[in-house]
Order: C-alpha cells, then sequence, then structure tokens
C-alpha cells in the first residue's frame, strides 16, 4: 500500500502542469516602455545599408572607392531616465569586406568586422507625442575585425574611434517599438602600413522590439 502510494505521488508530480508564463508588462506606449525598463532593438541585416571609403597606395599614388557594407546583425538596448535617452549597448556586425587584389597581390578581406559601444551614452531625448522621440547619441565606439589573406586569419588590434553621434528615431506604441539609426564618421578610421586606409563610414539601420 505505502509502495502504491509513493508511486501515486510521482506520477501527480510528473503530471502536473507546468506553472503559468508570467504575462508580458502591459506598457501604454513608447515613453513608458522606456522609462519601465531597457528596452532591446533588434537590427538585422535587412533592411540596413552601410558603406566605406576604402583606399590603397599603387604606384600612380592613392586609388580610393566606396565599398558598401552588408549588415548582419545588431542591437541596441537603451532606456530613458528623465528627459535623458541611455544607450546602454550597441553593437553591428558585418558580413567580410573584400579588399584590392592590388594591396597584398593576393585576395584579402577583413572579417568578423564588428562595432560595439565602449561606455553607454545619453542624451536628450524630444518627444513628439508619447510613441514618437528623436535623439542624437554621442558613442564612443570600439572596432574589432581580422584579415584573412589565403584562409590565414590574423586579428587586429581594436580600433579606439572617436565620438560618433548616433541619430535615432523611435516609433511604435505600449507592445513594440522600432527605430531608424545613422551613423556618419568622416575621419579615417584605420590605416595600415602605408597601404591600406579606411575612412567615411556611413550606416543606415532598422531595428524593433522582438518580444
Amino acid at each position: 500500500m505505502r509502495t502504491f502510494a509513493l508511486l501515486a505521488l510521482f506520477v501527480a508530480a510528473c503530471t502536473a502542469p507546468d506553472p503559468a508564463t508570467p504575462p508580458a508588462p502591459d506598457f501604454a506606449s513608447v515613453h513608458d516602455r522606456l522609462a519601465s525598463e531597457p528596452t532591446r532593438l533588434f537590427i538585422p541585416g535587412d533592411g540596413s545599408t552601410g558603406s566605406l571609403v576604402a583606399a590603397h597606395y599603387t604606384s600612380g599614388g592613392w586609388v580610393a572607392g566606396t565599398s558598401a557594407l552588408t549588415i548582419d546583425t545588431g542591437a541596441l538596448v537603451a532606456k530613458l531616465a528623465g528627459d535623458q535617452l541611455i544607450a546602454q549597448s550597441f553593437e553591428v556586425s558585418f558580413a567580410p569586406i573584400d579588399l584590392p587584389e592590388s594591396v597584398f597581390g593576393k585576395p584579402a578581406q577583413l572579417v568578423e568586422v564588428r562595432v560595439t559601444l565602449a561606455a553607454p551614452a545619453t542624451a536628450a531625448v524630444t518627444w513628439t507625442g508619447a510613441n514618437d522621440a528623436t535623439a542624437s547619441l554621442p558613442l564612443q565606439l570600439d572596432l574589432a575585425w581580422s584579415i584573412a589573406i589565403d584562409q590565414a586569419v590574423t586579428p587586429l588590434g581594436t580600433q579606439h574611434l572617436p565620438v560618433i553621434p548616433l541619430d535615432l528615431a523611435l516609433t511604435g506604441a505600449g507592445d513594440h517599438v522600432d527605430g531608424s539609426f545613422a551613423i556618419h564618421a568622416m575621419g579615417d578610421l584605420w590605416s595600415w602600413a602605408g597601404l591600406l586606409e579606411l575612412s567615411q563610414l556611413d550606416l543606415q539601420l532598422s531595428g524593433a522590439t522582438v518580444d
């Protein structure tokens, strides 16, 4: 009898329903959501574009051209503190970037290219309604990447970029937030051995919550 009782308790424990998942918070607006909790906006490759200027040295001097960038993925995490918008984290990863074959005399690529926020950024935010906001955040970004030549990948040193403004616009509602982001870095980003220079980074990104 005792064995049967223990077995019944074991079966009941195994078949008991899982605790119900707590419902997601109900926010009244984009402003309410950002003021209540850090909000993560996922940045997919679709709908985002980028470019930079690559220049390489030849016997006839420097030759420069604009290279398109393909965004793999990214994310922005932001929250509201009073009338200030705080970017807690920001990152964007890119597909490999082809380099002119004349630089090394063989095919080469910049790979594992990623920019990340080095420290939180804060800026005043302007609201035209509870669901519409704009701000310009001064980002301190680190640029990490590697170079691939003949299938050999060599990490390059992390580049600490000068402060770059991130112009953003937020829209949506309490249950979702959409964002558009623009970055324009006009100065030099990186140079290598007097043979290769990268400059003028331009990014047009779009993101949204994925609750």
